[in-house]
């Protein structure tokens, strides 16, 4: 009898255990199917739109790396995303929408591993709602599958977490596979350094956890990826570094002059940005997460049961613990003050100092997932103070640090909706309500941006048509020109397309050098006379123009289409 008891619970624990996965995975296979539809949707408008000039930074250096390089590229960007570009290409298929393809592949993978990184605090539902939200962000919206490395950069920084996660609380052989993921996010884009600080925030204050053995064994597995790397930029600029050192050197308080279209000291640039960030359906959470903590905060007041408030206690008896709290709020004053005024490195360490303190002081308190949040917390931090002091600023930044808004939005919704029970069946309805009718607002809101990213892009179809039959052209009027020395305001394009090396011109005006150009800028003589130097002392036979105004004493227009002027050297 007992063994039939035995054999009954057993079958239960397994049928239970099945429905369980099979609820899971039916979520995530709802998810995989949004985030596809949405990618592709997204990339189809990218393919009418065409590449930008970083797409095709890409697609160059994916060409070297297929060993069918055309003489140009611009090896100084991180090497992971070209090099994946560049098994396509070994395939045969050479085409602009790899880059596009790919970018998108690794975002739906990066989308699939945040569900599961989400699943470890949150459950199916919820897990399956951050993911969705974080794919949904306009601003992730509009940099996917433009060809940038961006989002392949998050999508392997979500699977190293997800793996570290696991070595800290399941295998510790996870750290094999974590530490290498986070190795090739930094290969991938190598402002995600930064992420040394989240990763040994969350070991440290888990160090009781930890296999030491295994998490170094790690290190030294992810150690591997990178030396062929280092052997490759020794062999093409004498050293192995060269390429890591402008993120290394990067000024906070540089006091540069705007010589970059992106140039903004505005340290509060991402915070105003923030509602046209997450749009419509991140300030709807948002709302009812304040609302719900005013509501709650009335009733709890009203009901006067302050006995059992949830509050903060800390033991303050406890002399280590003053300390801390001293350190702590000396700390803050200087991160405050100094924010923006000093080295930005100064500043991460102050703040995961804070962070470090913060644990310390609130550890006895049983926190749910303390050092998940403070995991998640640090990860956005680390590139919001970067982002915001350094004066280069792009929104498009901000997707580094999409998915921890994403899961801290879940948690505020869900901590809210556990407190406002409505119940059917022992289950709480709040949430999958909540769910419904945001979902709805998450794909009305997707569905009208995705065309209206085209019709904001009309001009740039316009153009790449432009560049396209300009380059064509080109081609045939003179069949020599790969022996010529030609420079273009959109140099990798044109070299793409001409399939040579194509110099950038920069851009003068205003007694000032820009490393990019601004496209319909007019400029005045004095402007004129130093593109016209610039190009005869380096000698340029050709150039490919998109600006207008210019008057080059030595060089003469041979045809003018749409934008596009292609001047040739008086001889």
């Amino acid at each position: 009898m007992k063994r039939s008891a035995k054999c009954f619970n057993y079958k239960n624990r397994l049928f239970n255990s099945i429905k369980k996965n099979k609820i899971s995975i039916t979520f995530l296979i709802m998810l995989v199917l949004f985030a596809s539809i949405i990618t592709y949707l997204r990339i189809l408008v990218q393919i009418e739109i065409g590449p930008i000039s970083d797409s095709f930074d890409f697609l160059s250096n994916a060409l070297v790396y297929a060993g069918q390089g055309m003489g140009y590229s611009d090896l100084l960007r991180p090497p992971v995303f070209g090099f994946l570009i560049s098994l396509i290409f070994r395939m045969g298929y050479i085409s602009t929408n790899v880059v596009f393809y790919m970018d998108g592949f690794l975002f739906v993978l990066g989308v699939i591993g945040l569900y599961l990184l989400l699943k470890i605090r949150f459950n199916n539902i919820e897990s399956f709602f951050g993911a969705l939200l974080y794919t949904t962000f306009p601003i992730v919206i509009t940099v996917l599958g433009v060809g940038f490395s961006d989002l392949a950069s998050v999508s392997f920084t979500i699977w190293g977490f997800y793996f570290v996660v696991l070595a800290v609380n399941n295998n510790s052989k996870y750290f094999y596979l974590s530490f290498s993921l986070f190795m090739v996010a930094f290969l991938t884009r190598y402002n995600n350094a930064l992420l040394i600080f989240p990763i040994l925030l969350y070991l440290v204050i888990n160090r009781d956890k930890l296999n030491f053995k295994r998490l170094f064994t790690g290190l030294g597995v992810s150690f591997l990826i990178i030396i062929p790397v280092l052997i490759f930029f020794f062999q093409k600029y004498g050293n192995m570094i060269y390429p890591f050192i402008n993120f290394g050197s990067s000024s906070v308080i540089s006091s540069t002059s705007a010589e970059s279209f992106a140039y903004n000291s505005n340290v509060f640039f991402f915070i105003q940005n923030f509602p046209s960030l997450i749009g419509p359906q991140g300030i709807f959470i948002m709302i009812i997460i304040i609302f719900g903590v005013i509501l709650l905060g009335l009733v709890k007041l009203m009901k006067r049961n302050l006995k059992h408030f949830n509050g903060i206690n800390i033991d303050m008896n406890d002399r280590v613990n003053q300390i801390r709290l001293i350190i702590l709020s000396l700390f803050l004053i200087i991160f405050l003050v100094t924010f923006g005024k000093i080295f930005y490195m100064i500043t991460e360490i102050l703040f995961f100092s804070m962070a470090f303190l913060l644990y310390g002081l609130l550890r006895n308190l049983n926190i749910k997932s303390f050092d998940i949040h403070l995991m998640f917390f640090g990860w956005f931090m680390a590139f919001f103070i970067f982002n915001s002091i350094y004066v280069i600023k792009d929104l498009r930044y901000f997707v580094l640090m999409a998915p921890p808004v994403a899961y801290f939005m879940i948690l505020g919704l869900s901590e809210i909706s556990n407190r406002v029970p409505i119940q059917f069946k022992n289950r709480n309805l709040i949430f999958p309500i909540l769910t419904v009718i945001l979902v709805s607002i998450i794909l009305i809101s997707t569905a009208s941006q995705i065309p209206e990213i085209l019709n904001s892009n009309n001009d740039k179809v316009k153009l790449n048509n432009e560049i396209i039959q300009s380059g064509q052209w080109f081609m045939n009027y003179d069949p020599n020109y790969k022996n010529q020395s030609i420079y273009s305001d959109l140099g990798p394009n044109y070299s793409w397309y001409l399939q040579t090396d194509v110099k950038s011109v920069p851009v003068f005006k205003d007694n000032q050098t820009f490393a990019n150009g601004v496209k319909n800028e007019t400029f005045n003589q004095a402007d004129s006379e130093q593109f016209n130097n610039f190009l005869i002392t380096n000698n340029a036979d050709y150039y490919i123009c998109l600006r207008e105004g210019l008057n080059l004493t030595s060089y003469t227009v041979i045809k003018q289409m749409g934008e596009v002027t292609i001047y040739k050297k008086i001889t």
